[in-house]
């Protein structure tokens, strides 16, 4: 049997390696794809959204043509949902944006919702996410955030000594504010995961471990 087609659209190179290594190990029955464009997250961070869904939709087009994709994930955090739904209106195969399961689970805990971040842009997509996916199970929540730009900065620098002891710490503060659950907005921070360890009562939710179930579920029985 033919393996299921996967691509993946990254607009991070932190994001891409965890990715493909996560999927490769946990998901071995699927042919996957990357496809990255690090000049996306320039874009995103000074808001010039044309341009982001005009390269986006280029790199849908190219999974769908070129790569015979089954199914498409969009592994950043901050393409806002709308975005992603224009783009899955113009195409014929499904795309998934890899934070969705995620606030699913997220909205289940209720209560209050952490989000710990290291890129800023993603603060209002995540928000947002959250809010909507609320709205529809008819669920309520507070949001509280927790920025760590210093913690992506020496991500993007390869110190990921300091990238993982300022995350850690972050977690810390959102658990000091009672929340129910804490959600990891960027894919690039799923690698404190096995650092956690029991260390924290509070579940804490990755999107790349999240994603796995839906992925399988949207590829049909046969994954």
């Amino acid at each position: 049997m033919s393996k299921r087609k996967i691509t993946f659209i990254h607009t991070s190179p932190a994001a891409l390696n965890p990715v493909k290594n996560f999927y490769a190990e946990a998901a071995p029955e699927l042919e996957a794809t990357n496809l990255l464009d690090d000049g996306l997250l320039r874009l995103l961070a000074a808001m010039n959204y044309d341009v982001v869904e005009d390269r986006l939709s280029e790199m849908v087009k190219a999974a769908r043509d070129s790569y015979e994709a089954d199914l498409i994930m969009i592994t950043c955090s901050s393409v806002t949902q709308a975005m992603v739904e224009k783009l899955s209106g113009a195409c014929s195969v499904p795309i998934l944006k890899i934070d969705e399961p995620m606030a699913r689970e997220a909205v289940k805990a209720g209560g209050r919702v952490g989000v710990a971040v290291t890129f800023e842009p993603t603060i209002e997509p995540t928000s947002k996410l959250l809010r909507d996916t609320a709205a529809r199970s008819r669920a309520e929540i507070e949001i509280v955030t927790e920025v760590m730009p210093d913690a992506y900065d020496a991500l993007l620098a390869g110190d990921f000594h300091t990238h993982d002891a300022l995350l850690l710490e972050g977690i810390g503060r959102l658990v000091d504010q009672n929340v129910n659950a804490i959600v990891l907005a960027q894919v690039s921070m799923a690698r404190i995961m096995k650092q956690l360890n029991g260390k924290f009562q509070v579940p804490v939710l990755t999107s790349l471990h999240t994603s796995l179930s839906a992925v399988r579920e949207m590829l049909g029985a046969d994954v």
